[in-house]
């Protein structure tokens, strides 16, 4: 009873987050997948787990506990943070659901203790396998699944209004027909720059770096991904699909009267920045890149970085994952292939010394036209903050080089 009243609850989260929760644009029965094997998998578990033997039944609220805890986890915080929302409700009670099965899992055991008369040897040596086998369940099951949830799971958070009368709301239409909500400030120099935030990050995710382009007379157009701020679709941590949004975005500035073609930039950061090369290999608008803690954005990235088993598996199974939730296909092509096919000098920052690994991949991926600076004592796009003055001088000589902005500002003197 207590095993089937939680997993309903649970189940009901995935509902919401199924069929009610997805932004605007975002058909009915897109992510009818992972709402088909969360009702297989729930129903066949309530159907079957009075008759499994308590250690199956231990597993089984165990993973639907983990699974529960980390689907509505988040929603407390945002609760604190944001406020409530109704999917923050059967969020709340998914947690609630989640900390009960694993107290659950916990109990079966000691509540069937003693009961069959196996020897001491054969308890001994079960006892000895759960301990061999559940590290390897939790790193090729439990991890990469809940790692998928979490990266698809990101939740609403107030936008508000542009900082300054000097940004224009802007609302930008995507080749798939979303809506994007954007603000936009003029150039002074002809030159702009699109601002491209983290994975789960909204428009206001680059308004430091934006200011600090601003001051040296850039224009600068930032925009909330799909699923994230005021923007429709479905989020991802991986920017999946952000490849339209920043098509839109660009498709914008070529109308500005203000910008001269051939004078565009991108600056993304994490997740923007892996779609900032991704786009420039995709369009020839975009003339030069500055990737802020740029990684990976699927499976075929992973190949290229790495050729361990067991993190490749677990890699494999948590993209497999998010396909299998938000109903679509990863890349099929990888950021060291992009970087090599784009045509824009980059310039690759890397704080930290996992971010150099990454940034060595692209960096040699890109020859002549790539430039890596590894900052080892930084912290994740944090760099503007923790070193403004070489960050600043840095990042405005790379887009002056080759947008011409200082340039443009001294003509118009």
């Amino acid at each position: 009873m207590v095993f089937s009243v939680a997993a309903v609850f649970a189940l009901a989260h995935a509902v919401d987050d199924a069929i009610l929760l997805p932004g605007a644009g975002v058909p009915l029965f897109q992510h009818g997948i992972a709402l088909a094997i969360a009702l297989v998998t729930t129903l066949a578990a309530v159907a079957r787990f009075e008759s499994m033997r308590p250690g199956l039944r231990a597993a089984t609220a165990f993973t639907f506990g983990v699974l529960a805890t980390l689907n509505g986890g988040r929603h407390a915080h945002h609760i604190v943070s944001e406020g409530v929302t109704a999917n923050d409700v059967t969020g709340v009670l998914a947690l609630g659901a989640g900390v009960v099965l694993i107290a659950l899992a916990a109990w079966i055991p000691f509540r069937h203790r003693g009961e069959r008369t196996a020897s001491p040897f054969k308890r001994w040596a079960i006892r000895a396998g759960v301990v061999a086998v559940s590290p390897l369940v939790a790193l090729f099951v439990h991890m990469p699944v809940g790692m998928a949830i979490i990266e698809v799971h990101s939740l609403h958070r107030a936008v508000g209004s542009p900082p300054s009368a000097a940004y224009e709301p802007v609302h930008l239409t995507t080749s798939d027909g979303l809506e994007l909500d954007a603000w936009y400030h003029p150039s002074r120099t002809g030159a702009a720059v699109l601002m491209m935030s983290g994975g789960s990050g909204d428009i206001r995710g680059t308004l430091s770096h934006a200011r600090m382009l601003v001051r040296h007379g850039y224009g600068v157009l930032l925009f909330s991904g799909r699923g994230t701020g005021d923007s429709g679709g479905t989020p991802n941590s991986y920017g999946w699909g952000r490849e339209k949004d920043a098509a839109a975005a660009l498709d914008y500035l070529a109308t500005r009267e203000d910008v001269q073609p051939g004078r565009v930039g991108a600056l993304g950061l994490s997740t923007g920045a892996d779609m900032a090369i991704d786009i420039a290999a995709r369009r020839t608008d975009v003339n030069a890149v500055v990737a802020d803690g740029t990684a990976a954005i699927g499976y075929e990235d992973l190949k290229e970085y790495t050729s361990s088993p067991v993190t490749r598996l677990n890699g494999w199974l948590m993209f497999k994952t998010i396909e299998a939730i938000q109903g679509t296909s990863g890349p099929d092509v990888s950021l060291a292939d992009q970087i090599a096919r784009m045509r824009a000098p980059s310039l690759l920052i890397a704080a930290g010394e996992v971010e150099k690994t990454w940034g060595d991949l692209y960096d040699h991926a890109g020859g002549e036209r790539s430039h890596l600076w590894h900052l080892p004592h930084a912290s994740h796009t944090a760099a503007l903050r923790q070193y403004p003055r070489e960050y600043e001088r840095r990042v405005v000589e790379f887009f002056d080089v080759h947008l011409g902005g200082r340039g443009a500002v001294t003509r118009a003197r």
